[in-house]
């Protein structure tokens, strides 16, 4: 596949080296330039020169086609929420900066909105979630948005569970005061699903997301940390074709 464009390349210089060497000739002498070798040659290099450009026009449209996707990607993969939407237990509002991950996203033109695979939400305005108040969150971790008492809190106890330790709760301590923009580190339990049935499946979206921060207890307040990083939205424009490709 790669040898022929570079035959191609060596017969086109020759060819033109030959033409050369006919025109410096031909002001002297009488050269007959179209020979059966020169003819076979010209064929030969043509034939090379027509798939080169066939593979250069394949590999940009490859190109291309990729770009596309990954503009579409993009464009799902950090936006801002055009409206109030329920992801699990927690309605997002509308104006929420997202940052999101799904795999089984292929980059296709259209796509209906979907929240699956959430990584990181910065909010519009103070929300509160597992009963704390937010301006952002990354779990396992979120932004307070005020001064507050949290919890329940709880201590992981390494004798726990017949000494593999478990997360229990504080009951000498069971909230912390924590200040402003603060970040709250959460121990998230797992939920339980039916993996060999879901695998190869995208993970529940909308209400039904396995997203529950009723379940969520706080294990400390992290002071000095800065805020929460979330991705600015995307806003690069759809990649255009080259003129060759139309």
């Amino acid at each position: 596949m790669f040898i022929t464009p570079f035959i191609g390349v060596l017969l086109t210089l020759w060819l033109l080296m030959s033409v050369l060497f006919f025109w410096l000739e031909s002001r002297k002498n009488a050269v007959k330039f179209f020979s059966k070798k020169t003819l076979v040659i010209t064929l030969l290099a043509l034939i090379c020169d027509l798939w080169t450009g066939y593979l250069f026009y394949m590999f940009a449209s490859i190109d291309y086609e990729f770009e596309v996707k990954q503009h579409y990607k993009e464009s799902r993969r950090h936006f801002v929420l055009s409206h109030d939407t329920q992801y699990g237990e927690l309605l997002i509002p509308k104006g929420s900066l997202i940052s999101r991950y799904d795999p089984f996203d292929n980059g296709e033109s259209q796509l209906p909105l979907s929240l699956r695979g959430l990584e990181a939400v910065r909010f519009p305005h103070p929300v509160k979630v597992a009963g704390i108040w937010v301006n952002a969150m990354k779990p396992p971790r979120m932004e307070l948005a005020r001064d507050q008492h949290i919890g329940p809190v709880v201590r992981f106890e390494p004798d726990g569970n017949n000494g593999y330790g478990e997360w229990v709760y504080d009951t000498e301590n069971p909230t912390i005061a924590c200040s402003r923009s603060d970040l709250v580190l959460l121990e998230i339990p797992l939920i339980d699903y039916d993996i060999s049935k879901e695998f190869g499946k995208p993970e529940p979206d909308g209400p039904n997301a396995r997203f529950h921060p009723s379940e969520w207890r706080v294990q400390e307040c992290e002071k000095g940390q800065g805020s929460i990083n979330v991705s600015p939205a995307y806003t690069g424009t759809i990649p255009q074709k080259a003129w060759f490709l139309f």
